[in-house]
């Protein structure tokens, strides 16, 4: 299945570029970034009612790339991630009709980084969470070659214990020569994440297709201090044998993870459970 998908993804990115000349022309994408770039520019926004995590329980998140909502079944599929988990970053979300409905319906709390807009429709990573965070921070940055932004999300959730949980969800650049622009959007959110203290994910579709891009996130991550999850099953989507989604955290312990394949999109479905080891220490007293 995974090599089936592979190929899939290969045949689909060479028409992707044959077309990208008419897609262009189709986006709308804003001369300034409305949210934020990659090049400097970053916005921000604070809630005044934010709510606490409670380090007392596990912490439960879940990571997709929804596919832009595109193939029957995702919103079966996204109701069943919200039954169990408390945090959710969604890669390739669109602001559809059906999409806002859900939300509307659901009660989530949900942030989403403006990367560009089809009809109206606002795509780029979206974060849901039955907690309010106390701040929210938007970053953007252009593929080389389609001239369309990828996107990443910081939110910071306050913790009971006094500290903050700081999550990233992430939408790596694709298409690039080398490593140079990918390496930039993540210089960003490293500089950004590495004087905080508490702990820390950095989670989503990371795009590492290569040995050379999957070599650059673990060093650029592990020099911050950030172990990357293993899954159990692992039904990750793979492009030249690689996979392209992971979690990656520090100041948790990791209980367990899976990936599970789904027919709602290209993309596995991925869950981490965590415990805070304050917690964790405590139940060891």
């Amino acid at each position: 299945m995974n090599q089936l998908r592979s190929l899939w993804v290969i045949l689909s990115t060479a028409f992707l570029l044959l077309g990208i000349a008419l897609i262009y022309f189709l986006v709308d994408v804003p001369d300034s970034p409305q949210l934020a770039s990659g090049q400097g520019a970053v916005k921000c926004r604070e809630y005044k009612s934010s709510s606490e995590i409670d380090v007392s329980k596990p912490l439960n998140i879940a990571v997709w790339n929804i596919y832009k909502q595109q193939l029957e079944g995702w919103d079966t599929e996204l109701k069943s991630l919200a039954a169990d988990n408390t945090i959710i970053l969604l890669q390739e979300a669109q602001t559809k009709p059906q999409m806002l409905s859900y939300l509307e319906q659901s009660g989530w709390h949900s942030n989403q980084a403006y990367a560009f807009a089809i009809n109206g429709e606002i795509a780029g990573v979206m974060t849901l969470s039955e907690a309010i965070p106390e701040k929210v921070c938007a970053y953007t940055k252009v593929e080389p070659y389609l001239r369309l932004p990828k996107s990443a999300l910081y939110s910071a959730f306050p913790l009971s214990n006094g500290e903050v949980l700081s999550v990233i969800n992430l939408h790596s650049i694709n298409f690039t020569y080398g490593v140079t622009e990918y390496s930039e959007q993540l210089d960003v959110l490293v500089e950004a994440v590495e004087p905080l203290k508490g702990p820390l994910i950095i989670a989503g579709d990371l795009n590492t297709w290569s040995n050379e891009r999957l070599s650059v996130v673990r060093d650029k991550l592990s020099s911050i201090g950030l172990k990357e999850a293993n899954f159990q099953p692992d039904e990750r989507l793979r492009v030249f044998s690689h996979p392209l989604d992971h979690v990656f955290y520090r100041g948790v312990t990791l209980q367990h993870a899976k990936s599970i394949d789904t027919p709602a999109s290209d993309h596995a479905r991925l869950e981490a459970s965590f415990v805070f080891d304050e917690a964790k220490e405590k139940g060891s007293d």
